[in-house]
């Protein structure tokens, strides 16, 4: 009753020769449908009518709902987009091609600055083969066919907070050449409050109370604020096309923290009341130059050169808040990063005749890293100033032979052959130098069973290498409670890459204007996987990264969309995933964090010419992870309810309203460690966190012309 009573208001509002004023946006479903139909390669294409349907804030947001596809929580390091439920370097992340540097934060791109994302659940000799899970690349705004400008104002208001948001759009084309300019800027603001609980039981089996117990409510504030602006500039003479890419994105972001302890059981750790802030500044600059020639006999060639600089610092402060009084910096580290490099790529392609379409090029790169850090160690008297450098060299050549074997027939076949070699130094050290080359043949095929319905199959080689602050052999210890679950982290420079050969197959059925059903499957076997290593070293618990054996990964999933009406549509989708690591015992010996299950369901409804509204329903399992021999983690449930509507005020203008997490769902991270230790051999400390969430209420303006 209470929509129908706003439709009624709607109507009184805007009656129809107002609401028939509204500009018919072009439906581009279609092409992204024929795109992914006749594409040899298994591709999801996701365009920006999708990408900003709901006024999601983050790209991170927008692709949650995409087959496949989870966002993993950073924990303070932002979201990374997963594939088959794994990050962590498993799956490729490309701008525009290219792989994103290091600490690439998803959530500093807003929908407004994309193109389109493409999803290859298979490798490419093209954009690499990196991606034992997959590829997300992400194409940024490309001129528009016509003079065009929007503005958009928004604010979101969480947990009694407000975060503003700024979007403006133009472009405009002429005499041989074009522009778009998209920028963004926004204050985010994200309060929680969280409760920890700390345990350590003896041995098994000899039964009684923990030896500790330690319960931590603390209280969380993180600020974010970012400016991005992405210009693309083209011209165009005769059969040459030049195109300029650039994004810049600022940022800054501060998290302040306090805890304060509640002993039930055994000692208090050595600062049981504290607290701690952190704030991270950087700049991020991609700019690509791109140069294209039409020649004979439909052959064409293309040069790319690209530069990357990615400064940024970090400043932490630990302080003790014993007795509510906030002492001195008990921990201060001040930490800069430099970052640049410079990529060059290119690709010659000609039709051979018989179908064949044959695709040569090359992909290099250099990438140069320094990283200082100074540390002040109130509590122990310790001073630390420490200098790094590295540098990555990238090398790749590859060739692809595109074949027609018919008009329901198509084959891929290539191979790409690349160098990786990393060289780190440290003051006071020797050079780490780490050279990782491989060979990744790629063959893919399609079968056109009807015109509306494909079977695809592929196989790949694909590997992950080890970034250049796991191969660091320096320390980073823990501020408070050293412990088997907090423990310091430190590189390997033995760390080999993780080499991987995939199969993955998929059936597609179209029908209807823009209707589609669709199930995939994969298939990974991982050789040298990473996992973590803890141990103890004296009185201080380690954690490192170590290749330990063998891991096989593998899932299935199912795609649906269909339009009811020409008011109704229904989408949904779920995927799952399995996976075992060889060398740690079971049950649960999955690969870390890797995603069981995902499962999403939307509607969107057309009420009147003039509203739109729609819900979403996202789901994610938890699971427990036996992550190593020694270590145990497990991460709760997710369900998450998004709630939006469009009205077109006129021609030109939208507001757009939205709801986002209604379920408040609490989330539960727990881990448990293995000690081993002669004071308690066998015994198993456990740390549990709950942490509380709120909903999100959005409001926002749009206007072109």
């Amino acid at each position: 009753m209470k929509v129908r009573i706003c439709a009624l208001a709607v109507a009184v509002v805007f009656p129809p020769a107002a609401a028939a004023q509204a500009v018919q946006q072009v439906e581009v479903a279609g092409t992204r449908l024929d795109q992914r139909r006749e594409e040899t390669a298994a591709a999801i294409i996701i365009g920006p009518q999708e990408l900003q349907r709901q006024g999601d804030r983050t790209l991170a947001d927008a692709l949650k709902r995409v087959p496949g596809i989870t966002i993993g929580e950073g924990g303070g390091k932002g979201s990374e987009i997963r594939m088959r439920g794994l990050g962590n370097g498993y799956t490729q992340v490309l701008l525009n091609g290219v792989a994103v540097p290091p600490g690439f934060n998803v959530e500093s791109l807003a929908p407004e600055l994309v193109e389109k994302v493409e999803i290859l659940r298979s490798a490419s000799v093209e954009l690499g083969t990196q991606a034992i899970a997959g590829t997300v690349n992400i194409i940024l705004r490309k001129s528009a066919p016509r003079a065009r400008q929007e503005a958009k104002l928004g604010v979101d208001a969480l947990a009694g907070t407000r975060s503003p948001s700024l979007g403006w759009q133009a472009s405009d084309k002429g005499g041989g050449s074009s522009y778009t300019v998209a920028a963004t800027a926004s204050r985010t603001s994200t309060p929680d409050t969280r409760v920890e609980y700390e345990t350590v039981d003896a041995l098994a089996g000899q039964g009684g109370a923990p030896a500790v117990s330690r319960v931590s409510p603390q209280r969380n504030v993180n600020i974010a604020r970012a400016a991005s602006v992405a210009p693309r500039f083209t011209w165009t003479r005769g059969g040459d096309t030049l195109a300029s890419q650039t994004f810049v994105n600022l940022y800054e972001r501060t998290q302040g923290v306090e805890a304060h302890e509640l002993v039930l059981a055994g000692a208090p750790t050595q600062f049981p009341d504290n607290g701690r802030h952190v704030v991270l500044r950087g700049v991020l600059l991609r700019s690509d130059l791109t140069w294209q020639r039409a020649l004979e006999q439909g052959a064409r060639v293309e040069a790319k050169v690209g530069v990357l600089a990615n400064p940024r610092s970090s400043d932490f402060e630990f302080h003790s808040l014993a007795g509510g009084v906030h002492s001195g910096d008990l921990k201060v580290v001040h930490a800069d990063i430099g970052e640049a490099g410079l990529t060059f790529s290119g690709k010659y392609q000609l039709p051979l005749g018989g179908g064949h379409a044959l695709a040569v090029g090359w992909d290099g790169g250099r990438t140069r890293r320094t990283q200082s850090r100074e540390e002040q160690d109130h509590t122990t008297g310790m001073a630390y100033d420490e200098r790094y450098r590295g540098l990555i060299t990238r090398l790749a050549v590859f060739a692809q032979d595109e074949w027609e074997l018919g008009q329901d027939w198509s084959l891929s076949a290539g191979v790409r052959w690349e160098a990786l070699e990393t060289a780190v130094a440290q003051r006071g050290a020797g050079q780490i130098v780490q050279r990782s080359p491989v060979v990744s043949p790629v063959v893919q095929g399609m079968l056109k069973l009807t015109p509306q319905q494909q079977l695809r199959l592929g196989l790949a080689r694909t590997f992950k290498a080890p970034t250049m602050v796991d191969l660091i052999p320096r320390r980073y210890t823990t501020d408070n409670n050293n412990s088997a679950t907090n423990p310091d982290t430190q590189g390997n420079p033995a760390l080999r890459p993780e080499l991987a050969w995939g199969l993955d197959a998929g059936y597609d059925h179209y029908f209807g204007k823009d209707g589609l059903f669709s199930a995939s499957a994969y298939a990974r076997r991982i050789e040298d996987v990473t996992l973590p290593l803890l141990f103890r070293d004296g009185a201080r618990w380690v954690r490192t990264p170590s290749n330990q054996g063998r891991a096989d990964a593998y899932g299935m999933a199912l795609e649906a969309k269909v339009t009811l009406s020409p008011a109704w549509a229904v989408r949904g989708n779920v995927a799952r995933n399995w996976s075992r690591v060889a060398d740690v015992p079971g049950p649960d010996n999955r690969l870390d964090r890797q995603a069981p299950l995902s499962a999403n369901v939307g509607v969107d409804w057309q009420v009147f010419p003039a509203l739109k509204a729609g819900a979403d329903l996202n789901y994610q399992r938890g699971a427990r992870t036996q992550v190593s021999v020694a270590e145990a983690s497990s991460v709760g449930s997710v369900r998450k309810l998004d709630l939006y509507a469009v009205w077109q005020l006129d021609g030109a203008t939208r507001l757009r309203l939205g709801a986002v997490n209604l379920l408040r769902r609490q989330t539960v991270e727990w881990s448990a460690a293995q000690l081993g230790s002669a004071a308690l051999p066998g015994g198993v400390q456990q740390v549990l966190t709950r942490t509380d969430v709120s909903p999100t209420l959005r409001v926002g303006l749009e206007r072109n012309w």
